[in-house]
């Protein structure tokens, strides 16, 4: 399952923070990333690699821009709004209904993402995070999952290619 969420995750938040290669202001076009990419992660923990491609449709600005961006691909949907280098927003993984709101930053090349959710039958709380660098085609960077209600803690590394 940590290669499932990783992968959704990783392939949600990477394919939409992608299109976003230089500076976040609103004088810079946002890119379309709607296309197939692929995703590779790979554990620092154990839990082995994991590769798999996707295709992706995009509406709204697009990030890069100030205003709100959807990306959906099948594992799910991510839905940002950004407002200078500040974003805030969700991510719904539709593999087990989980949803968490994000935040985090984008500026130049360097992305920041986190977030978090509740487990419905305790007080835990499940949380990931990425960090990494952006061009217009491709996205590399590192994974952080603790453990929580849906998963065991993970954490690695992950690249995603536009094809």
């Amino acid at each position: 399952m940590n290669r499932i969420f990783a992968l959704s995750l990783s392939v949600l938040l990477t394919f939409l923070t992608a299109c976003s290669s230089g500076s976040s202001s609103s004088s810079t076009s946002a890119l379309d990333l709607a296309g197939t990419w692929t995703v590779t992660t790979t554990s620092t923990q154990g839990h082995g690699s994991f590769s798999g491609s996707a295709a992706l449709t995009q509406s709204g600005q697009g990030l890069g821009v100030n205003g709100t961006t959807t990306i959906a691909a099948p594992v799910g949907q991510i839905v940002l709004s950004q407002t200078g280098t500040a974003l805030t927003g969700s991510i719904k993984n539709t593999i087990n209904a989980l949803t968490q709101s994000l935040t985090g930053t984008l500026s130049g090349g360097a992305l920041t993402l986190s977030g978090s959710t509740s487990c419905p039958s305790s007080s835990a709380t499940q949380s990931a995070s990425i960090t990494g660098t952006i061009t217009s085609d491709s996205i590399k960077g590192n994974y952080t999952i603790t453990s929580g209600c849906y998963y065991s803690a993970d954490a690695g590394t992950f690249t995603a290619t536009r094809q």
